[in-house]
C-alpha cells in the first residue's frame, strides 16, 4: 500500500473539508507531504492543519483564487463537487463541472498531475441491471448529481485525450463512515423516522467503500505511473447487504430494524415526490429520489479487481472495523 511517498508536492487537495477530503488531507500529512488547500471564505478547518497546510481561501468558481491554489502544485486531488440527489442544477453545472474545467486548465499550466474522484453513478442505470467493471459505458443518468458527474467525467477524459492532461479518474462506490451524509446522517433520520428504508428487502450487495479506503486509493493513484489514463472503482468488495448495513446501524441507535418498500411502489412515489418538488420549488430533498433508489434499489456490483491488479491495492480497514469507527462517532455526536 502507497503511502504518497512517490507524490508530487506539494498536494492540492479541492474539497478538503469534506468527508473524503479531510481523510486525504489526513493521509497526507502523517505521511509529512506539502499540503495546499482550497477552502471557501469563513470556512472552518481542522486545528491540526494550522501550521501543516497552506490554505487557500475562495471558491472553485472563481477562476483566480483556483489559479492561486493550482499554483506550483505538483498533484491535485480533486474532490469538489455537489454531492446531494436533490438541488438547484444550475449549481451543480457552475461547481461540479465548470469548476472542474477551471482545475484542468490550471493543472495544464503547471504541469500537475490530477486524480479526479468521480463516482459510480456515472454508470447510471446499468448499477441495477448489471456488474459495472471500469470500461463499462455510461448509462442513463437520474438527476442533477449523476447528470453532472457523468459531465465532469467525459470533460476530464476530453482534456486527457487532447490536451494532454495528466489525468487518473476514481469512482468510489457508496462511502460510508464518520461524517458520511447521505450513508449515515440519512439513513439514521430514516431509520429513527420508521420510513421504510429498504427497497423490496435489502438484500442486495450495497457496494459499500470505507472513506479511508478510498481516501488511500486517491492518493495510490497519484502516485503511481501506471495509474495515469486509467480509471478505478474505489470499493471494499465486501459482500455486506444494504437489510445488514440498515439493520447494523439501527441497533447502534436503538431503534427497530428497517422497514421496507417494494421497488416498483418506490419507484412511482420518487416520480410523484419529484415532480410535486419541482412543481412547489422545494428546496428540502424528498424522501426518495429516483437518484437514491438506482443506488438504494439495486445490487451494487462494482468490482476492484483492476486497483488490485494495478497497483496492488488491499482495503485496509473492514466492515467490522468501520462499523466500530461509526459507533464511536456515534456516541460522541448523538448521545
Amino acid at each position: 500500500m502507497s503511502n504518497g511517498e512517490n507524490i508530487a508536492q506539494p498536494v492540492l487537495v479541492t474539497g478538503a473539508t469534506g468527508f473524503i477530503g479531510s481523510r486525504v488531507v489526513h493521509k497526507l500529512l502523517q505521511n509529512g507531504i506539502a499540503v495546499k488547500v482550497l477552502a471557501l471564505p469563513g470556512e472552518v478547518v481542522p486545528a491540526e492543519w494550522t501550521e501543516k497546510v497552506e490554505i487557500v481561501r475562495g471558491s472553485i468558481s472563481d477562476p483566480q483564487a483556483v489559479a492561486k491554489a493550482a499554483d506550483g502544485a505538483g498533484t491535485i486531488i480533486h474532490l469538489v463537487a455537489i454531492v446531494t440527489d436533490w438541488g438547484d442544477e444550475a449549481k451543480y453545472w457552475e461547481f461540479t463541472v465548470e469548476g472542474s474545467r477551471k482545475i484542468f486548465e490550471e493543472a495544464l499550466k503547471n504541469n500537475a498531475r490530477v486524480v479526479l474522484a468521480s463516482s459510480i453513478v456515472v454508470y447510471g442505470d446499468k448499477i441495477h441491471s448489471q456488474s459495472c467493471p471500469e470500461e463499462t459505458s455510461y448509462g442513463k443518468t437520474f438527476g442533477p448529481y449523476s447528470r453532472t458527474k457523468q459531465a465532469q467525467e467525459k470533460l476530464a477524459w476530453a482534456y486527457y485525450h487532447e490536451r494532454g492532461l495528466k489525468l487518473s479518474v476514481v469512482r468510489p462506490a457508496n462511502v460510508y463512515g464518520p461524517r458520511s451524509g447521505p450513508w449515515l446522517h440519512d439513513v439514521i433520520n430514516v431509520l429513527k423516522s420508521g420510513s421504510p428504508g429498504l427497497i423490496s428487502g435489502g438484500d442486495m450487495n450495497a457496494g459499500l467503500a470505507y472513506v479511508d479506503n478510498v481516501a488511500d486509493i486517491l492518493i495510490l493513484a497519484a502516485t503511481s505511473e501506471k495509474a495515469i489514463g486509467k480509471a478505478f472503482n474505489a470499493s471494499d468488495g465486501t459482500d455486506v447487504t444494504w437489510k445488514q448495513y440498515f439493520t447494523d446501524i439501527a441497533h447502534m441507535i436503538g431503534v427497530q430494524n428497517p422497514k421496507s418498500i417494494p421497488r416498483p411502489l418506490a419507484l412511482i412515489g420518487a416520480y410523484l415526490l419529484e415532480a410535486i418538488w419541482k412543481f412547489f420549488n422545494i428546496e428540502k430533498r424528498p424522501l426518495i429520489t429516483r437518484e437514491a433508489l438506482n443506488l438504494i434499489g439495486s445490487d451494487n456490483r462494482v468490482p476492484n479487481d483492476r486497483i488490485r491488479k494495478d497497483l496492488g491495492y488491499t482495503p485496509q480497514v473492514s466492515y467490522t472495523e468501520g462499523l466500530k469507527f461509526i459507533k464511536e462517532y456515534i456516541d460522541k455526536e448523538f448521545k
